[in-house]
């Protein structure tokens, strides 16, 4: 099948195919057609299937015969780096017909945007925060808006960006087509969407897989001080068994090979990335403590395979297409099994294979539980889903701990059942947030503490009542 049997341009379809766009993914196949007849879509499909240009293609195709330089269409999706990356790919489709663009996202000067925006453009693509920043400011107007799409729709609809981008939204004025995109579309997400979408069309590409086959899963059972010595050992070391089934040459050294680590937080990432280029494995790192042009330029030297390793927290995790990537490596593991699924797409992308190592402290075992139950696949050597994919050698403590003595060996961490993957009180808590007693538990108001001398005079009584109302009081154990 050509493009231009889903309905697209002549021309546009001529221009895909002098790119490398022969045959249009399933994704792109499904959903082309139903936005060129002006439905709303729900979209969902694993990543690295096509999806920018499954939305890309059809608003390209209806302004290739020129358009007034008013936002005709506007794409909203949650990082800066995704932003680019989005606005990279509009550009190569449009193949140079005129169409104009602006990349609207915090992190740099608003000047260059104002500018952008004064002289018009056809598509805005942009983070909901500096958008916003430009609309209360005045430097943009959105109401001759026909297209709006949410980008990593699951994102954009959480509570972080909800209230920006009904504000946003509101200032859509005239009838619009609303597009939502995501690799990992939850009924939650479905009932939020309904608040944006008109009767949509729904489309759910390989809902029972919601990350690439073709990526190979595998978890290294290492306490948090042995996680640092196994990175240095897998990036500087042969690993044959590593490199051989990622489909390279046998007794080729990781470090030539692209190798994407995620983190927990900016310090980490700072602190790896620096341990990293002194054991002289070259490294660089993205986080929001990093200016945007630092990051842009990071992001560049990687994709040129200038450096061999990036060290990034989830800002990298959604929408980052570097096809070369071969590792990804969870340093920390995740708090939600989505992101944990959006964070491994960045390998294994257009056909390619990868792997995917996540390393597992005993805290973090109840993490896997919830990523087992997304995936399907197992993880865990104690899992439900069956015997471990594959066990490390190099899940002993670097300080000497013997091989024998787990983490799962010595105490069992495991997550208490039906327990969130966010860190829970152990007691339950009212509606208030305040502790609570638990159900079973009852105290005897009548009967006193302690039994008191006959002397003791009011003042003591007193005290003694004080000191029954704080008994029973229950003590949270920072975690």
């Amino acid at each position: 099948m050509r493009f231009i049997e889903l309905g697209l341009a002549e021309r546009l379809s001529n221009d895909l195919e002098k790119i490398g766009f022969i045959e249009p993914t399933e994704i792109q196949a499904k959903t082309i057609p139903a936005i060129l007849a002006g439905h709303d879509i729900m979209a969902s499909a694993e990543t690295g299937s096509g999806k920018t240009a499954a939305y890309a293609l059809p608003i390209i195709n209806g302004m290739r015969n020129g358009s007034k330089p008013l936002p005709r269409a506007l794409i909203l999706v949650p990082t800066r780096e995704l932003a680019v990356q989005v606005n990279d790919e509009i550009v190569r489709f449009a193949n140079k017909c005129g169409i104009r663009t602006a990349t609207i996202y915090g992190g740099v000067s608003m000047f260059n945007q104002i500018r952008m925006l004064k002289k018009g453009v056809d598509v805005i693509v942009a983070t909901p925060g500096r958008l916003f920043d430009h609309i209360t400011q005045g430097n943009v107007n959105l109401s001759r808006v026909q297209t709006l799409v949410l980008d990593e729709a699951d994102r954009m609809l959480d509570m972080g960006f909800t209230p920006q981008v009904r504000q946003i939204v509101a200032r859509v004025e005239g009838p619009r087509q609303t597009i939502m995109f995501s690799a990992t579309i939850n009924k939650g997400v479905e009932k939020s969407g309904e608040e944006f979408l008109t009767d949509p069309v729904n489309v759910f590409v390989n809902t029972d897989r919601v990350e690439p086959s073709s990526i190979d899963q595998r978890i290294h059972l290492v306490e948090e001080e042995g996680k640092t010595p196994l990175l240095v050992k897998l990036l500087s070391e042969q690993d044959n068994e590593l490199v051989n089934e990622a489909g390279a040459e046998p007794n080729k050294h990781l470090p030539h090979r692209t190798v994407l680590v995620f983190t927990k937080t900016r310090h980490r990432a700072s602190k790896i990335c620096k341990r990293l280029n002194q054991e002289n494995i070259s490294a660089g790192e993205i986080h929001s403590d990093i200016s945007q042009n630092k990051r842009e330029s990071t992001l560049k030297r990687f994709r040129a395979g200038e450096i061999s390793v990036l060290v990034a927290t989830d800002i990298a995790a959604r929408g980052l297409d570097i096809p070369a990537i071969s590792h990804v490596i969870n340093f920390d593991l995740p708090l939600s099994a989505a992101d944990y699924v959006h964070r491994i797409g960045r390998t294994g992308r257009a056909g390619r294979s990868g792997i995917a190592l996540s390393f597992v402290s005993g805290e973090q075992r109840y993490l896997v539980r919830d990523i087992e139950k997304v995936t399907g696949r197992s993880l865990d050597p104690d899992s439900p889903f069956g015997k471990v994919r594959s066990k490390s050698n190099e899940s002993k403590n670097y300080k000497g701990q013997s091989k024998s003595k787990s983490p799962w060996q010595r105490q069992d961490r495991s997550r208490p059942e039906g327990a969130s993957g966010h860190q829970t009180r152990s007691k339950p808590s009212n509606s208030r947030g305040h502790q609570s007693r638990p159900e079973n538990q009852t105290f005897n108001r009548n009967k006193p503490k302690y039994e008191k001398p006959a002397h003791h005079t009011q003042k003591n009584r007193s005290g003694a009542a004080q000191g029954k109302q704080n008994h029973g009081k229950l003590v949270i154990r920072k975690i």
